[in-house]
């Protein structure tokens, strides 16, 4: 799973970078629209992010680069820090009780939540619990079995997740999380 996750980590960013250089190609090969291109910001704009950065948007590129970060990074990097906070929340539950816990399914849950991404692992998150305490009720009941691991729901709900993700954001009005 490791190495999954690196691959999606790689994945992400190189996503993002293909966009900006995408967007730069189009934007310079346009007559008008290469304008963009050479449109600084003023360090005055209402933008906590301009005005505590004034340097980085204050030249040529500053409104390319406030496009690019706007439209392309800004969600790589919250799905990333989401998915290791996410990661950090499973580490911290095993370390207190690993029965929770097969083997590797720490480093799954990190894996689904990079794979759905933003805002998809809000639903992600939420559905593994919900799936979690299906699983347990299950389990107690027809089993009797007083323990469930995580695993089965953490990809139960990234499968749900990852196919009906978007329309799942639409209906609980979490669209307001995207980016």
């Amino acid at each position: 799973y490791a190495g999954l996750i690196r691959w999606t980590v790689v994945f992400r960013v190189a996503y993002a970078a293909l966009l900006t250089v995408g967007q730069y190609l189009v934007w310079a090969s346009g007559g008008l629209t290469r304008a963009f291109l050479n449109a600084p910001l003023d360090p005055s704009m209402p933008v906590p992010l301009v005005q505590n950065f004034p340097w980085l948007f204050d030249n040529r590129f500053g409104y390319f680069i406030f496009y690019s970060w706007a439209r392309f990074w800004l969600s790589a990097v919250v799905a990333l820090v989401a998915a290791w906070l996410f990661w950090r929340f499973l580490r911290s539950l095993e370390r207190r009780n690993d029965r929770f816990f097969d083997e590797g399914e720490v480093l799954l849950g990190g894996l689904c939540a990079l794979v759905v991404g933003w805002p998809g692992v809000v639903v992600f998150v939420g559905l593994a619990f919900l799936f979690v305490i299906l699983a347990s009720v299950y389990r107690r009941i027809f089993l009797e079995e007083s323990y469930t691991t995580l695993g089965v729901p953490i990809l139960a709900a990234a499968a749900v997740t990852f196919f009906w993700g978007n329309a799942i954001v639409e209906i609980t009005g979490l669209g307001v999380l995207r980016i």
